[in-house]
């Protein structure tokens, strides 16, 4: 067989040890073997140089000894060095010259090394009895020159089993297989660079949602851990529908990124929308505007108590009973329209009539109500006259200028909000984030193994029983991790302290929730059974939940 014929098979044959193993560091270990049986070596020791500069020692054979070392098991044999370190050195080893000078060193015998620090050499050999004669250190340099590893093969031998010298024609056989094992590294380590900056783009995306909002700035950082443990605790599952269910390293990595960027819509969404913790709240809270008029009502009953005094023509004691009447009717409705405000409890048809009685007193308005407006504000009133005079307004207000942009600002019709902070335009505009989620995944060209992204983060507000959103998917629609974000992104939102909208729950109340929500066909029940068999909400309590929101639990109290 020809020189050409047998180079082509060396390498049919890498490219096969590349293609078939996904897992690089096996890759990297069959490589090795490969090319030390094909040398002829009895050992040979593969260094990595790190993108900072570091000297790794990564894989260890002698076969002879049968050693058979891989990542940080070498660290006993050869402690890191840094490389820049050592340009000033007096001696260094030959792996670190060949590394630091990009140069091969081949000698017929290490013990006439005298230009090198060999002292690393002479106690492995004394550790194992052992002696170091023929070596050859080969540099591994990438397409743009910079040098990726050193492999060093020790105690070339003859068909005999004697020691001998690596010749030249070994030497550039060798290289030209090594070649190979650099072509695998450097796409290895383009591999992890790109993603590396993917994964720290998702995290700086992320991190830029959560910071938008002061209440909300775990939460894309605590999605991905508890997906992380319930998938975890699913994929172990060896009865029951979940029996089957696996992961791939590449089903991991989505989910991962998926876990991340569930939320990355959420940066269209508006921040007080987001904090929203009253129902008049906008960039402010504007029960504030609500009590001036209060205060209004009250001095021009107090203003009125006092005419009537100076007049003289009416009774003092029942004047004063008058007004103490009055100003306590006032204190009572205003105290009712500011819990309403709040949203902690769901209002009743009475509650509603009593803010429609309450939103018709009257208060007079004496300023411009058109000053200090911006000019898109001036467009959105058709009337502006009527702001403009003096005259009498309701106490509660639903106003024209109060329709913007999509949004209705009304006073009234926000505190009539039947249950939480959120009105129907506002509802529509969060919902909307899982939309804004879907088109921005799809925007980015994610490789093929990570094509499931889109799926599994665009699904984590949809509900078993088809009744959620974006597109009202039903379990059996939904893939398991899908199923596992929904759990995941509610279990965070409800243990979180840090809502402006809710006081922190205890572990007991979130798990009766989800009891709730597990039977009215919101989350998987499957999952659901998993999470709380395998106390997968404790695990994550433990560590991300507050101490006083941590009480006991008897799980089959949740099932």
């Amino acid at each position: 067989m020809s020189d050409k014929e047998n180079a082509y098979d060396e390498i049919i044959n890498i490219n096969n040890l590349i293609f078939k193993e996904k897992d690089f560091d096996t890759v990297l270990s069959k490589i090795v073997d490969y090319i030390l049986e094909k040398s002829k070596a009895d050992g040979t020791f593969l260094y990595i140089v790190n993108d900072e500069g570091y000297l790794n020692l990564e894989i260890c054979r002698i076969k002879s000894l049968q050693i058979n070392k891989n990542g940080s098991d070498n660290i006993t044999l050869y402690p890191t060095s840094y490389l820049p370190d050592l340009k000033n050195a007096k001696k260094i080893s030959i792996a670190e010259a060949s590394a630091l000078h990009k140069e091969i060193i081949n000698y017929a015998n290490v013990a006439t090394a005298t230009d090198y620090n060999t002292n690393i050499t002479k106690f492995f050999e004394k550790e194992n009895n052992y002696t170091i004669v023929s070596c050859l250190a080969l540099p591994i340099i990438n397409r743009k020159g910079q040098i990726n590893a050193v492999i060093q093969f020790i105690n070339e031998q003859d068909n005999n089993g004697k020691i001998i010298t690596f010749t030249q024609n070994k030497q550039n056989y060798l290289q030209n297989l090594c070649n190979l094992l650099g072509i695998a590294l450097e796409n290895h380590q383009l591999r992890s660079s790109y993603n590396q900056l993917l994964e720290s783009f998702i995290e700086v995306l992320a991190r830029a949602i959560d910071a938008k909002s002061p209440y909300t700035g775990a939460h894309c950082q605590r999605v991905p851990v508890i997906a992380r443990m319930l998938t975890t605790a699913a994929v172990q599952e060896t009865t029951g529908p979940l029996k089957n269910f696996d992961m791939s390293r590449d089903d991991w990595y989505a989910l991962n990124i998926a876990s991340w960027l569930h939320d990355c819509g959420k940066i269209t969404t508006p921040e007080y929308i987001v904090d929203k913790a009253t129902k008049l709240e906008t960039i402010y809270n504007r029960i504030h505007e609500i009590r001036d008029r209060f205060e209004i009502l009250r001095r021009d009953a107090h203003i009125e108590y006092l005419k009537k005094r100076l007049a003289g023509t009416e009774d003092k004691e029942r004047l004063q009973a008058e007004f103490v009447a009055k100003v306590a009717e006032l204190e009572d409705n205003f105290n009712f329209i500011a819990k309403c405000n709040t949203g902690d409890v769901a209002l009743t048809d009475n509650d509603l009539n009593r803010l429609d009685k309450l939103s018709k007193i009257k208060f007079l308005r004496y300023f411009d109500r058109t000053k200090g407006l911006s000019w898109a504000e001036r467009d959105n009133i058709q009337n502006l006259q009527k702001y403009q005079s003096p005259a009498y307004e309701n106490l509660l207000q639903n106003r024209q200028d109060l329709n913007f942009k999509g949004y209705n600002y009304g006073e009234l019709y926000n505190l009539k909000i039947k249950q939480g902070t959120i009105n129907k335009e506002e509802r529509k505009k969060i919902n909307e984030h899982i939309v804004v989620t879907i088109d921005m995944l799809k925007a980015i060209h994610f490789p093929k193994e990570l094509a499931n992204v889109v799926e599994y983060a665009g699904a984590h507000h949809e509900r078993v029983d088809g009744k959620g959103y974006p597109n009202q998917l039903t379990g059996d629609q939904m893939s398991v991790p899908a199923k596992i974000m929904a759990i995941a992104d509610i279990f965070e939102a409800l243990t979180a302290n840090d809502r402006p909208y809710k006081e922190p729950k205890k572990l007991s109340e979130v798990l009766s929730i989800m009891k709730d929500m597990k039977n009215n066909g919101h989350i998987d029940p499957d999952l659901y059974r998993v999470f709380i068999e395998n106390e997968v909400y404790k695990e994550y309590a433990e560590q991300y939940v507050s101490p006083e929101q941590i009480d006991e639990i008897h799980p089959e109290d949740y099932l």
